[in-house]
């Protein structure tokens, strides 16, 4: 199964990203179309598409962007999650000289979720929780672990109420309504 993810107007990418297809848009600076029909970026930089004109280019921006790689840790928010997906927005990587801000998506199979068995990933992650994954590989939308114990939910949400959850033991628990939410905590969970 391929996934092919659309850019957004002013997003990141790298080389052969696909950032629309040339039944919508028109290739401009910066831009190519593959056998496919899929607009793809010739270079690392911003995509900027013109939605009145319909063609997209690809800016190139004076400070290179901080792209993550295989390897690195993340930090990113669940935008969506499915039976067996989460959809992650990552929002910074962390290198040796600190965290450095990005914008680029990731994607979590549920097999690369936990080391123990979940039925579904509504067990790991829940729609706005911030968390810290492990990049696999070194294309866009990245392929991401929590798998190890540092890495998981770091900070979650009560699905009733809103409020962040505390962590006791190996539970959530939400201190004002006393709602209790599984995840695939990580040992640096920021609330307890």
């Amino acid at each position: 199964m391929i996934i092919v993810t659309i850019v957004r107007a002013e997003k990141p990418v790298t080389p052969g990203d696909i950032i629309g297809v040339e039944e919508e848009y028109i290739p401009g600076d910066g831009a190519y179309v593959d056998e496919n029909g899929y607009i793809r970026s010739l270079m690392t930089g911003r995509a900027v598409m013109d939605r009145i004109s319909k063609i997209v280019n690809v800016k190139h921006v004076k400070n290179k962007p901080i792209i993550p790689r295989q390897g690195d840790i993340v930090i990113g928010i669940v935008e969506g999650v499915s039976n067996d997906l989460a959809f992650i927005d990552i929002i910074s990587v962390e290198k040796s000289s600190g965290v450095k801000k990005t914008d680029f998506s990731g994607i979590i199979h549920i097999s690369q979720a936990s080391r123990e068995y979940l039925e579904s990933m509504y067990d790991a992650y829940r729609i706005g929780d911030i968390i810290r994954a492990r990049v696999l590989n070194n294309t866009n939308p990245y392929q991401l672990s929590t798998r190890e114990p540092s890495m998981g939910v770091i900070t979650a949400f009560c699905t009733k109420c809103g409020s962040i959850l505390k962590k006791s033991d190996d539970r959530l628990i939400c201190p004002t309504c006393g709602n209790v939410e599984k995840r695939k905590i990580s040992v640096i969970y920021s609330f307890r």
